[in-house]
């Protein structure tokens, strides 16, 4: 209830607002505008429903317009600017920023929301994606080393047929496992792998103990963090591969820390058949997003002969510099949605200013001047104190006595400077060369 109080009042002071800057006069509206872009920015900016600020700002403005026409019988171009000024600089444009702001508040709220979500699912997407690795990682060296068992035993015995059938359960595994992972993955993406740290010493020592034939080296210092992982992630995928596709082959590792981004290169003999593709395998593609993600990249050779897998992973301090590309547009993009209102009401506030200034120089006489006339004065005299043309005939709302007889007349706004909008006149008139009437002329009541 309190929230609902709350918007009812900022609402009926929208309508305030449009209301009464217009119909204000003289220098009312200075203390007022200050007052109206306040109620009109907390209008904006805590009002749930735009069709509701849309109305009460309706409702002010067209009894603000009514009030200017049947009331104060102000003249057009006096009715546009305090429509202009009024309405349009001091409370609609400050209500649609005000409206900005909230709609940029509960955007960000719901994107810090679609955040939370989004890490959780890539976490949890992350922790099966290190699970798929290191069970996969662990079943390929049960099969090379069930396979090493076959070797040891003679062909038709009991043991040999065991060792096979683990031999086939383990692959079997293996591809249960892809399959299981698959359905991790939405289509067309694939989910942020970062497996636990594991240095790259330790996987080739702990590789070595089940039984492959892994010939490593190293030139330079690796970087610890976001290098140190990818390196056992590159490194894991394709020992895996060895164990799977080429059991008994000598693995090569040579690691280049020298550069920038580092290079990794495995290498493995192949024999027999070259692997067919298996359909939804996402080591590869997952370890290439990984890098790439990170400003790296990989590229696989394979032939009949060898497979080799080149990896280059960017080190730390290059991988968060990509990562973070997008600020500096992100500050300009909120930079710019500033200037642009401030530019707007700058704009629109330099135009209704020149255009009065233009129509006071034509139009408008100082009452100071006009108290400076004497009737008798010629042309040349008056002109010397009555410098805007004026006009032909006064404004509508104007209740003017007769004309002297045979008398010509110009027509003056009463204005003490450029921003006095009140509705009075002066009235000149003239016999031949004379002035023979100088009269101060009021709107109707």
């Amino acid at each position: 209830m309190r929230t609902s109080w709350k918007q009812a009042a900022l609402l009926v002071a929208l309508a305030l607002c449009a209301y009464l800057v217009p119909i204000s006069t003289n220098g009312a509206w200075i203390v007022l505008a200050p007052l109206a872009v306040l109620g009109s920015y907390l209008a904006g900016r805590h009002v749930d429903s735009v069709v509701h600020g849309l109305l009460a700002f309706g409702t002010g403005l067209i009894a603000a317009a009514a009030t200017l026409i049947l009331a104060s019988h102000v003249s057009l171009l006096t009715f546009v600017l305090n429509i202009l000024t009024g309405v349009v600089l001091f409370v609609l444009l400050p209500w649609w920023i005000g409206r900005s702001r909230r709609n940029a508040f509960l955007f960000r709220a719901q994107e810090r929301q679609h955040v939370v979500v989004q890490a959780e699912l890539r976490e949890r997407a992350r922790i099966a994606e290190a699970m798929h690795d290191q069970l996969g990682h662990d079943l390929a060296l049960l099969a090379l080393q069930s396979g090493g068992l076959q070797v040891s035993l003679d062909r038709g015995t009991g043991a040999y047929e065991q060792a096979a059938k683990i031999r086939a359960q383990a692959d079997e595994a293996i591809e249960h496992l892809h399959q299981i992972i698959g359905v991790l993955h939405a289509a067309g993406e694939q989910a942020p792998l970062e497996p636990a740290a594991m240095g790259l010493d330790r996987l080739i020592n702990q590789t070595r103990a089940k039984g492959m034939d892994i010939k490593f080296t190293q030139l330079g210092s690796a970087s610890a963090g976001t290098s140190e992982s990818l390196l056992h992630q590159v490194a894991q995928e394709a020992l895996t591969n060895a164990a799977k596709y080429a059991p008994y082959a000598a693995v090569a590792i040579h690691l280049d820390a020298r550069t920038d981004p580092m290079t990794l290169r495995i290498s493995n003999p192949l024999s027999g058949e070259v692997a067919p593709t298996r359909p939804g395998a996402t080591g590869l593609a997952c370890l290439r997003a990984a890098l790439e993600a990170r400003g790296g990249s990989l590229r696989v050779n394979q032939s009949r002969d060898q497979f080799e897998l080149l990896a280059e992973i960017a080190r730390p301090e290059v991988s968060n510099h990509l990562l973070n590309r997008h600020e500096p547009v992100k500050r300009r993009s909120r930079l710019a949605m500033i200037l642009l209102p401030v530019l707007a009401v700058g704009v629109i506030a330099a135009g209704l200013l020149l255009l009065q200034d233009a129509t006071y120089r034509a139009t408008a006489l100082h009452p100071a001047d006009f108290h400076n006339l004497t009737l008798g004065m010629s042309h040349a005299q008056v002109d010397q104190i009555v410098h805007a043309k004026g006009l032909d005939e006064p404004l509508p709302v104007i209740d003017e006595p007769a004309v002297p007889t045979e008398a010509t007349c110009r027509y003056y706004a009463a204005r003490t400077g450029v921003l006095d909008l009140g509705s009075e006149m002066f009235r000149l008139c003239y016999t031949g060369d004379s002035l023979v009437s100088a009269d101060h002329l009021y709107p109707t009541r």
